[in-house]
């Protein structure tokens, strides 16, 4: 087994802690965050990728970062911050006016096939979000929104592989379903390869657990998605192991990202002394 990082950042630790009590599932450990980052080292040294790009990794291993500026290709500080989004976000949202909503959205038009993922522009997405909510009824004004940009890696039954970018959600707002899936639908039109498939761009469920919820709406890595049938004939996918050359891309990538930069907030802001409220400008 694995021993536990030396001096490993306390307040790291107690987030975790915390959230596991809190019933997220998806909390790593010390230890395998440390396994995640010397897998992700080795990639880059095996792919003779300039270690100027990446040696300040090196020098990490969990304990408070030595380093002014990071990317969120460290899963110490990637982690560190995106689950001390998720203790106080838990808090304002459960403290907020409306029905808890978990969201899932999918825009086809920032597909992207392998080899070619560094030209999506998380910016771009984002800021698509953020018209359409600025489009909102009043009642939006309220809502309290956090969430991140998840990438997958897709597989289709015919063999063809894309990148699939998409955004979960946990979202508190006074709107049915059928309102919060017209409010946050994509506006730009699905590229022709797309049209005739059958995928839903807005997916709306009810939150039992809010804390795991949003854990899940920040998930820490990549995952395969292979498409298949059903015994019913209906498509569905399943995960699988994807391929070395995309998983180092996806390091890549996020080597260029900066710790919090996959994720959102809305109706809400990060201050030095942690998320806090912030009404949506009229």
């Amino acid at each position: 087994m694995r021993k536990r990082p030396e001096k490993f950042d306390r307040r790291a630790l107690r987030d975790a802690k915390a959230l596991r009590r809190l019933g997220v599932q998806r909390v790593q450990s010390a230890e395998e965050l440390s396994a995640l980052h010397d897998a992700r080292l080795a990639r880059f040294a095996r792919a003779d990728v300039d270690e100027k790009e990446w040696k300040h990794l090196r020098h990490c291993r969990g304990a408070e970062c030595p380093h002014p500026t990071c990317s969120a290709a460290c899963v110490f500080g990637e982690r560190k911050e995106l689950n001390r989004v998720v203790r106080q976000t838990r808090r304002l949202l459960k403290s907020g006016q409306g029905s808890q909503r978990f969201v899932t959205i999918i825009d086809p038009t920032y597909f992207l096939p392998p080899g070619r993922l560094n030209e999506f522009s998380i910016g771009g997405l984002v800021q698509s979000l953020r018209r359409r909510l600025r489009e909102a009824p009043d009642s939006w004004k309220s809502a309290r929104i956090v969430g991140a940009v998840d990438m997958a890696y897709d597989r289709e039954r015919n063999g063809h592989e894309w990148w699939a970018p998409h955004v979960h959600l946990a979202i508190v707002v006074d709107a049915d379903a059928k309102e919060i899936k017209r409010v946050l639908k994509p506006r730009r039109a699905p590229p022709a390869e797309m049209v005739g498939r059958v995928f839903r761009p807005v997916v709306v469920k009810r939150i039992t657990r809010l804390a795991n919820a949003i854990g899940y709406s920040v998930k820490p890595s990549v995952e395969g998605r292979k498409a298949i049938l059903d015994s019913r004939g209906n498509k569905n996918r399943k995960p699988f192991e994807i391929p070395a050359a995309a998983q180092l891309e996806h390091d890549l990538w996020l080597l260029k990202l900066k710790p919090r930069e996959r994720s959102i907030l809305s109706g809400m802001m990060m201050s030095r002394g942690g998320v806090v409220p912030r009404k949506r400008r009229s």
